[in-house]
C-alpha cells in the first residue's frame, strides 16, 4: 500500500502488539496502530504521575517554557520535561488531550479515569482513523469501512465510540474526533488545575516512544485564572486557541469552561495552525504558510537582508518529509523569512539554502533498539529517491541525537545567525507541522486579488496542525535556569551533522508501510 498522506501512517500496515482490552481481542487485530509498545510500558496499577496525592499544584511556567523530552540519557539534564512533570492527576479539575495517535495505556495511566463519577471530566481526542475502537463501533452500527473512515461514517458511530470508552475506562471519559481529508495531526494538552490552566503544545503523539524515548519539543504555559467576575477582551492567542479547539471538535462543555476564564497577558508566543481547505481573502492569513509569513513579517526581523549578508540559516527537522520540489520549497522559504512581497514562480527556480535534518537508513539502523521501534512513525515522500533532483537531496543532513541512539518525532524550524553562536535565534517554530504541503499548504495566485498576501491564496492544506512561533529574544527566559545555551536547551540533535552522501545515503522509510519503494531502504 502506498502511503497516501504526506505526514504519518494512517492505516494498519505498521500493526503492533498492544495489551488487550477486556472483550476486545478481535479489535486489537484491526486497530490502526503505529509502533510496537516501548519497553517498560505501563501495566494496570502503575503508580500515578502526580506528586504527593492531595498536594497543591502551583503555577510552574508563568511566562511560558520551551522544553525537550527527558529521554533516558537526559535524566539529569537541564531544560527537559516529561508527562509526569506536567500532569498531576490527583489535582486535575478537568483535562483535554488531543493527539493524532494515542497509545491508550501509555497515556491513561497519567489521568484520573474512574467508573464512579464524572466530577473530573477528561476529554480525549484523536484522528478517528487512529482509534483502536473504530472498527468495533462501526461493526456494532452495521457499517463496513473500506480504507479511511468517512466523515459521514464517523458521525454515525460517534455515540457508539463514546459509550465503548466510557464502559471501558470510566464515566468521566469523553471521546471526541477531528475528521480531515488528510491527518488531524495536532498535539495539545489543556490541563485545568485549581487557579490556572496549563497549555501544552507538543510534537509528541501520546505514546512512550515520543514522550519518554524520542527527541521532541514541548511549549508549556500556565495562565492564571482571572479574579472572580473579571472579564477581559480575549487576547489573539486565546481567540485562536479556542478557534483551533473548535476545529478539533473539542466538546463545547470543555471549551466553554475555559473561555474567558484566564489571563493570557504573559503569552508572547504566536499560534500557527492549519485546517483543511483553500484559504483566501480575509481568511488567507489565518493558517499554514501565510499565517507563518504574517507572524514572521510582524516580528520585523528583516531576514531577507540578513540572508543577503550571510547572517541567516534556516534549519528544519521534521519526522515526515513531503514530496519536495524547488517551487514548493521556494514558497516555504519566503514565508519562513516573512517576506513583504511574495510571488509564485512559473518556471525553474533554485532550491533555497535551508538545512533539513532527517535520518538515513543507516542512521536508523544504528539507533537504539527502542528508538528503531518508533521509526515506523517517520517517513520521507521525496521518492523514488534515485529520481529526485540532486539540488533537493543536498539539503538533507544526517540525524544524530545528542542523546546517542535516539530518534525523534519533532517538528522544528530554526532561524538563526550561523556566524554568531552566542546570539539568540531569530525565531523558533515548534509544533505538529511536518515539512509538507499537506501541513502548510501551497501558494497559488488569487484571481480576486489580496493586497495583504501579494495576491496569493493558500491551497491544498489537508491536515489539522497546531504549533507556536517563539520570538528569539524570548528564548533565554523560556529555558530552565542553568541551561548552558539555547542550543543545549532546545536543539536535541547535532547541528554540524554532515550532508547525505548522494552516492550511497538514502532517507529512511519503514518497509512495513512502503510498498513499491522498497529499493529506497
Amino acid at each position: 500500500m502506498k502511503r497516501k498522506a504526506e505526514d504519518e501512517l494512517r492505516e494498519g500496515d505498521a500493526r503492533t502488539s498492544r495489551r488487550s482490552f477486556p472483550h476486545s481481542a478481535a479489535l486489537d487485530k484491526r486497530a490502526p496502530l503505529l509502533v510496537l509498545s516501548s519497553p517498560g510500558s505501563v501495566v494496570d496499577g502503575a503508580s500515578p504521575s502526580s506528586s504527593v496525592g492531595g498536594s497543591k499544584v502551583n503555577i510552574a511556567y508563568p511566562n511560558g517554557a520551551v522544553r525537550i523530552t527527558r529521554t533516558p540519557g537526559r535524566q539529569n539534564a537541564r531544560n527537559c520535561v516529561d508527562l509526569p512533570a506536567l500532569i498531576h492527576k490527583e489535582q486535575l479539575v478537568s483535562a483535554c488531550v488531543y493527539a493524532f495517535f494515542i497509545a491508550d495505556e501509555e497515556l491513561f495511566r497519567h489521568l484520573p479515569l474512574t467508573h464512579s463519577s464524572d466530577t473530573v471530566p477528561i476529554y480525549i481526542g484523536r484522528d478517528p482513523n487512529m482509534d483502536p475502537m473504530i472498527h468495533e463501533a462501526c461493526t456494532q452500527a452495521g457499517i463496513t469501512v473500506k480504507g479511511k473512515v468517512t466523515n459521514k461514517q464517523l458521525a454515525s458511530v460517534n455515540t457508539n465510540l463514546g459509550e465503548l470508552y466510557r464502559a471501558l475506562y470510566g464515566m468521566n471519559f469523553h471521546a471526541f474526533y477531528a475528521w480531515s481529508s488528510g491527518s488531524s495531526h495536532s498535539k495539545i494538552l489543556l490541563l485545568v488545575y485549581p487557579g490556572f490552566l496549563r497549555i501544552v503544545i507538543t510534537s509528541c503523539n501520546m505514546m512512550d516512544i515520543d514522550t519518554e524515548l524520542g527527541d521532541n519539543h514541548w511549549y508549556i504555559h500556565d495562565v492564571p485564572e482571572l479574579p472572580s467576575g473579571e472579564r477581559v477582551t480575549p487576547s489573539t492567542f486565546e481567540a485562536q486557541l479556542l478557534e483551533h479547539l473548535q476545529a478539533l471538535k473539542v466538546p463545547d462543555a470543555f471549551v466553554n469552561s475555559i473561555r474567558g476564564m484566564y489571563d493570557y497577558s504573559t503569552v508572547k508566543a504566536h499560534l500557527v495552525t492549519s485546517v483543511p481547505g483553500t484559504h483566501a481573502g480575509p481568511r488567507a492569513e489565518k493558517h499554514g504558510l501565510l499565517r507563518l509569513r504574517r507572524v514572521i513579517k510582524d516580528l520585523d526581523l528583516d531576514l531577507r537582508r540578513k540572508m543577503r549578508e550571510g547572517n541567516l540559516q534556516l534549519e528544519v527537522c521534521t519526522a515526515s518529509v513531503g514530496n519536495l520540489s524547488a517551487k514548493w520549497l521556494d514558497g516555504f522559504y519566503d514565508c519562513a523569512l516573512g517576506r513583504k512581497y511574495l510571488e509564485v514562480v512559473d518556471g525553474h527556480c533554485d532550491v533555497p539554502g535551508l538545512k533539513l535534518f532527517y535520518p538515513t537508513v543507516r542512521d536508523v539502523k544504528s539507533a537504539d533498539e527502542a528508538a528503531q521501534q518508533g521509526a515506523a512513525n517517520i517517513g520521507c515522500h521525496t521518492r523514488p529517491w534515485n529520481n529526485a533532483p540532486d539540488d533537493i537531496k543536498r539539503i538533507f543532513h544526517h540525524y544524530e541525537s545528542k542523546d546517542t541512539g535516539r530518534l525523534f518525532h519533532q517538528k522544528i524550524i530554526l532561524s538563526y545567525n550561523p556566524r554568531n553562536s552566542a546570539a539568540a535565534p531569530y525565531y523558533v517554530y515548534i509544533g505538529s507541522a511536518n515539512l509538507s504541503q499537506s501541513a502548510w499548504g501551497t501558494l497559488e495566485r488569487d484571481k480576486k486579488g489580496n493586497e495583504a498576501t501579494s495576491d496569493l491564496k493558500l491551497v491544498k492544506i489537508t491536515n489539522v496542525e497546531c504549533g507556536v512561533v517563539v520570538p528569539g529574544h524570548l528564548i533565554k527566559d523560556l529555558l530552565e535556569p542553568g541551561t548552558p545555551s539555547w542550543q543545549d536547551g532546545i536543539v536535541p540533535y547535532v547541528q554540524t551533522a554532515g550532508r547525505y552522501d548522494l552516492r550511497k545515503d538514502k532517507p529512511w522509510n519503514d518497509p512495513r508501510w512502503v510498498t513499491g519503494y522498497e529499493g529506497d531502504n
